[in-house]
Protein backbone atom coordinates (compact mmCIF):
# COMPACT_ATOMS: atom_id res chain seq x y z
CA UNK A 1 0.00 0.00 0.00
CA UNK A 2 1.53 3.34 -1.09
CA UNK A 3 0.43 6.94 -1.00
CA UNK A 4 -0.47 8.41 -4.35
CA UNK A 5 -0.16 12.08 -5.26
CA UNK A 6 -3.93 12.38 -4.78
CA UNK A 7 -3.68 11.07 -1.22
CA UNK A 8 -0.80 13.42 -0.46
CA UNK A 9 -2.75 16.39 -1.82
CA UNK A 10 -5.73 15.48 0.34
CA UNK A 11 -3.49 15.23 3.40
CA UNK A 12 -1.87 18.59 2.63
CA UNK A 13 -5.22 20.30 2.06
CA UNK A 14 -6.56 18.89 5.32
CA UNK A 15 -3.51 20.09 7.23
CA UNK A 16 -3.73 23.58 5.70
CA UNK A 17 -7.48 23.84 6.28
CA UNK A 18 -7.12 22.62 9.86
CA UNK A 19 -4.29 25.04 10.53
CA UNK A 20 -6.25 27.97 9.11
CA UNK A 21 -9.28 27.00 11.17
CA UNK A 22 -7.15 26.86 14.30
CA UNK A 23 -5.60 30.29 13.59
CA UNK A 24 -8.96 31.94 12.87
CA UNK A 25 -10.60 30.50 15.95
CA UNK A 26 -7.61 31.40 18.09
CA UNK A 27 -7.61 35.01 16.91
CA UNK A 28 -11.37 35.46 17.29
CA UNK A 29 -11.50 33.74 20.66
CA UNK A 30 -8.71 35.66 22.36
CA UNK A 31 -9.74 36.45 25.88
CA UNK A 32 -11.73 39.65 26.19
CA UNK A 33 -11.68 39.32 29.96
CA UNK A 34 -8.91 38.33 32.31
CA UNK A 35 -8.60 34.65 33.26
CA UNK A 36 -7.78 33.02 36.55
CA UNK A 37 -4.24 31.55 36.40
CA UNK A 38 -4.10 27.76 36.01
CA UNK A 39 -1.68 25.24 34.56
CA UNK A 40 -3.58 24.15 31.40
CA UNK A 41 -3.45 27.48 29.57
CA UNK A 42 -1.97 28.76 26.34
CA UNK A 43 -0.39 26.65 23.62
CA UNK A 44 0.50 23.01 24.16
CA UNK A 45 2.74 20.37 22.57
CA UNK A 46 2.46 16.73 23.63
CA UNK A 47 4.40 13.73 22.35
CA UNK A 48 4.37 10.17 23.61
CA UNK A 49 3.78 6.51 23.03
CA UNK A 50 2.27 3.38 24.49
CA UNK A 51 0.46 0.26 23.37
CA UNK A 52 -2.66 -0.52 21.39
CA UNK A 53 -4.95 -3.48 20.84
CA UNK A 54 -5.72 -3.25 17.12
CA UNK A 55 -8.46 -5.16 15.29
CA UNK A 56 -8.99 -5.15 11.53
CA UNK A 57 -11.69 -6.43 9.20
CA UNK A 58 -10.28 -7.13 5.73
CA UNK A 59 -13.08 -7.15 3.14
CA UNK A 60 -15.47 -8.38 5.81
CA UNK A 61 -13.08 -11.01 7.16
CA UNK A 62 -11.93 -10.38 10.71
CA UNK A 63 -8.14 -10.65 11.00
CA UNK A 64 -8.34 -10.78 14.79
CA UNK A 65 -6.81 -8.56 17.46
CA UNK A 66 -3.09 -7.86 17.67
CA UNK A 67 -0.96 -5.98 20.18
CA UNK A 68 1.72 -3.44 19.30
CA UNK A 69 3.13 0.05 19.78
CA UNK A 70 1.17 3.30 19.40
CA UNK A 71 2.42 6.86 19.08
CA UNK A 72 0.85 10.30 19.28
CA UNK A 73 1.82 13.92 18.64
CA UNK A 74 -0.53 16.76 19.59
CA UNK A 75 -0.28 20.53 19.44
CA UNK A 76 -2.80 23.32 19.74
CA UNK A 77 -4.21 25.89 22.15
CA UNK A 78 -6.80 26.28 24.87
CA UNK A 79 -9.12 28.87 23.35
CA UNK A 80 -11.19 29.38 26.50
CA UNK A 81 -10.99 28.23 30.09
CA UNK A 82 -12.67 24.92 29.15
CA UNK A 83 -12.31 24.41 25.38
CA UNK A 84 -9.26 23.78 23.23
CA UNK A 85 -8.49 23.00 19.60
CA UNK A 86 -5.48 21.50 17.89
CA UNK A 87 -4.02 18.92 15.51
CA UNK A 88 -3.10 15.34 16.36
CA UNK A 89 -0.99 12.77 14.52
CA UNK A 90 -1.92 9.23 15.58
CA UNK A 91 -0.25 5.95 14.55
CA UNK A 92 -0.40 2.36 15.72
CA UNK A 93 0.61 -1.10 14.52
CA UNK A 94 0.25 -4.71 15.61
CA UNK A 95 0.90 -8.30 14.56
CA UNK A 96 -1.17 -11.44 15.00
CA UNK A 97 -0.25 -14.88 13.63
CA UNK A 98 1.91 -13.39 10.92
CA UNK A 99 -0.65 -10.76 9.85
CA UNK A 100 0.57 -7.15 10.15
CA UNK A 101 -2.01 -4.50 11.00
CA UNK A 102 -1.62 -0.74 10.96
CA UNK A 103 -3.67 2.42 11.37
CA UNK A 104 -3.01 6.14 11.67
CA UNK A 105 -3.59 9.61 10.35
CA UNK A 106 -4.03 13.31 11.03
CA UNK A 107 -7.02 14.76 12.87
CA UNK A 108 -8.44 18.10 13.91
CA UNK A 109 -8.98 17.56 17.63
CA UNK A 110 -11.17 19.40 20.12
CA UNK A 111 -10.86 19.01 23.87
CA UNK A 112 -13.07 19.86 26.83
CA UNK A 113 -11.68 20.24 30.34
CA UNK A 114 -13.95 18.13 32.56
CA UNK A 115 -12.39 18.55 36.00
CA UNK A 116 -9.10 20.11 37.09
CA UNK A 117 -6.57 18.65 34.59
CA UNK A 118 -8.84 15.91 33.22
CA UNK A 119 -9.84 16.40 29.57
CA UNK A 120 -12.08 14.68 27.04
CA UNK A 121 -10.69 14.75 23.49
CA UNK A 122 -12.41 13.98 20.18
CA UNK A 123 -11.00 14.25 16.68
CA UNK A 124 -11.76 13.61 13.02
CA UNK A 125 -9.54 13.75 9.96
CA UNK A 126 -7.77 11.79 7.25
CA UNK A 127 -6.59 8.29 8.12
CA UNK A 128 -5.52 4.95 6.75
CA UNK A 129 -5.85 1.32 7.82
CA UNK A 130 -3.96 -1.66 6.38
CA UNK A 131 -3.67 -5.42 6.77
CA UNK A 132 -0.80 -7.43 5.33
CA UNK A 133 -1.04 -11.22 5.16
CA UNK A 134 1.99 -12.99 3.61
CA UNK A 135 -0.18 -16.04 2.88
CA UNK A 136 -2.13 -14.08 0.26
CA UNK A 137 0.13 -14.60 -2.73
CA UNK A 138 0.28 -11.54 -5.05
CA UNK A 139 -2.43 -9.88 -2.94
CA UNK A 140 -0.81 -9.71 0.47
CA UNK A 141 -1.57 -6.06 1.32
CA UNK A 142 -4.99 -4.46 1.53
CA UNK A 143 -5.62 -0.90 2.68
CA UNK A 144 -8.17 1.85 3.08
CA UNK A 145 -7.85 5.63 2.99
CA UNK A 146 -10.73 7.43 4.67
CA UNK A 147 -11.84 9.09 7.87
CA UNK A 148 -9.95 8.65 11.14
CA UNK A 149 -12.12 9.12 14.24
CA UNK A 150 -10.62 9.38 17.72
CA UNK A 151 -11.80 9.84 21.30
CA UNK A 152 -9.79 9.82 24.53
CA UNK A 153 -9.57 10.79 28.16
CA UNK A 154 -6.31 12.36 29.34
CA UNK A 155 -4.94 13.84 32.55
CA UNK A 156 -2.06 16.32 32.85
CA UNK A 157 0.01 15.60 35.96
CA UNK A 158 2.14 18.73 36.21
CA UNK A 159 5.77 18.46 37.24
CA UNK A 160 6.19 22.22 37.68
CA UNK A 161 4.45 24.69 39.99
CA UNK A 162 4.14 27.74 37.77
CA UNK A 163 0.91 29.78 38.12
CA UNK A 164 0.20 29.18 34.41
CA UNK A 165 1.67 26.63 32.00
CA UNK A 166 4.51 24.21 32.64
CA UNK A 167 5.61 20.60 32.01
CA UNK A 168 3.38 17.59 32.63
CA UNK A 169 3.18 13.83 32.25
CA UNK A 170 -0.05 12.98 30.45
CA UNK A 171 -1.52 9.46 30.64
CA UNK A 172 -4.22 8.82 28.03
CA UNK A 173 -6.77 6.11 27.29
CA UNK A 174 -8.63 6.26 24.00
CA UNK A 175 -10.06 4.63 20.90
CA UNK A 176 -9.28 5.11 17.20
CA UNK A 177 -11.28 3.95 14.19
CA UNK A 178 -11.04 4.01 10.39
CA UNK A 179 -14.48 2.72 9.31
CA UNK A 180 -15.55 1.38 5.91
CA UNK A 181 -13.55 0.51 2.81
CA UNK A 182 -11.62 -2.70 2.13
CA UNK A 183 -10.08 -2.58 5.61
CA UNK A 184 -11.82 -1.35 8.73
CA UNK A 185 -9.59 -0.65 11.72
CA UNK A 186 -10.46 -0.23 15.40
CA UNK A 187 -8.03 0.12 18.30
CA UNK A 188 -7.93 0.80 22.02
CA UNK A 189 -4.87 2.82 23.03
CA UNK A 190 -3.10 3.45 26.34
CA UNK A 191 -0.25 5.95 26.16
CA UNK A 192 1.92 8.25 28.24
CA UNK A 193 3.04 11.61 26.82
CA UNK A 194 5.30 14.45 27.86
CA UNK A 195 3.42 17.74 27.51
CA UNK A 196 4.49 21.38 27.56
CA UNK A 197 2.05 24.24 28.15
CA UNK A 198 3.09 27.81 27.36
CA UNK A 199 0.74 29.46 29.84
CA UNK A 200 -0.73 32.94 29.36
CA UNK A 201 1.04 36.31 29.58
CA UNK A 202 0.48 38.34 32.71
CA UNK A 203 -1.66 40.90 30.86
CA UNK A 204 -4.31 38.20 30.21
CA UNK A 205 -4.46 36.98 33.83
CA UNK A 206 -6.33 38.17 36.86
CA UNK A 207 -4.04 39.41 39.58
CA UNK A 208 -3.89 36.94 42.47
CA UNK A 209 -4.31 38.33 45.94
CA UNK A 210 -1.34 38.12 48.25
CA UNK A 211 -1.25 36.08 51.43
Amino acid sequence: MTFTSSHLRRLLLLAVASGLTLVVLTRTAQAQELRQPEARQGFYVSVGGGANALAAWDKGHRDGVGWGPAYTLRFGEMLTERWGLGLAIETGSAKRRGVSLGMGGLTLEAQAQLWRHLALRAGAGLGAAMAEDPLRIDDETHGTYGTLLTAALSYDAFLTSRPTGGWALTPMLGVRAVPGGDVTGLSVVAALSVSWWSGLPARELRATSGP
